[in-house]
């Protein structure tokens, strides 16, 4: 047992078998991920997690950006089925 100090600093690692795997962590596990890894290895999955990210990376403009843009895509005008998925608010030309 360390002083309350280490625990206080402890790191915690989280092993994931696949990348798909992050979208079954809880809110409570995604504290733990750092937003370089969050951006770096899972940006794909930000839209997924979103509801469950803590609320310092939901207010995190980089991290907005790895959303999807519905603004200005998949609008009801819009429907047709080969634009396929709306891109992230980083890709999107009208952003």
């Amino acid at each position: 047992m360390g002083s309350a100090a280490d625990r206080a600093n402890a790191t915690m690692f989280l092993l994931l078998p696949d990348d798909r795997a992050i979208l079954g962590l809880t809110s409570e596990l995604l504290q733990y991920v750092p937003k370089i890894i969050l951006l770096e290895r899972y940006g794909d999955y930000v839209e997924g997690l979103w509801d469950r990210l803590p609320e310092h990376l939901r207010r995190d403009p980089e991290v907005q950006r790895y959303r999807k843009c519905y603004a200005h895509h998949n609008q009801p005008w819009q429907r047709t089925h080969i634009d396929g998925p709306a891109p992230r608010i980083m890709d999107c030309s009208t952003c």
